[in-house]
């Protein structure tokens, strides 16, 4: 077997072969154009960490695709990052990748952090788009969470106070707005936290 570099492992193929891959082609396999959404170190010390995880902590010298992107996607979750992976797929029995729901998850501190010195300006349009990208791939549920952390970074207040109730409650109506018009008859659960 061929010594590989660092940065790379053996991706196991449908025919039982393997070939090797570079960490970075496997994440933009699984990411592809959403990773626009990640900061590039960001990504790519979470692909760092799944390699790790599997070569070092596994053992594993041979993965499969989807094995990269379920671990890609939950370690992104973590992160507070909602990008849709490859890894929303699962193997069948008879072989044929089929689609499974997911949970999508949104640290809302997040989204007010990138808000920067915008704050609400900025704040309210990323959470729209947060919010269809997250429905576009039907998912079982879209959760936001920490909200009322996110909201006291907005008004740059350390203690809750009524204008942060009131921010709140614009959120909060604001989603339920926007998820009722995006969701439509799909079965799709909107949870904040």
């Amino acid at each position: 077997m061929i010594e590989l570099r660092r940065d790379c492992i053996w991706l196991a193929q449908e025919g039982g072969e393997a070939i090797p891959c570079s960490v970075e082609d496997l994440t933009f396999e699984v990411v592809g154009g959403a990773g626009t959404n990640v900061d590039p170190d960001v990504l790519r010390n979470a692909a760092a960490g799944v390699l790790h995880f599997f070569k070092a902590e596994q053992g594993k010298v041979r993965i499969t695709l989807g094995e990269f992107a379920e671990a890609l996607g939950r370690v992104l979750a973590g992160l507070g990052y909602a990008v849709e992976v490859l890894g929303s797929e699962a193997e069948g029995s008879d072989g044929e990748i089929r689609q499974e729901s997911v949970i999508q998850t949104t640290d809302l501190r997040a989204v007010a952090c990138a808000a920067g010195k915008m704050g609400e300006l900025d704040f309210f349009p990323r959470l729209r788009t947060l919010l269809r990208d997250q429905l576009a791939v039907a998912p079982k549920a879209v959760e936001f969470h920490g909200l009322r952390p996110a909201v006291k970074q907005l008004l740059g207040r350390k203690h809750w106070t009524k204008e942060c109730e009131d921010l709140e409650e614009r959120i909060l109506e604001s989603l339920r707005g926007w998820w009722l018009r995006e969701t439509g008859k799909r079965d799709t659960r909107l949870v904040v936290r």
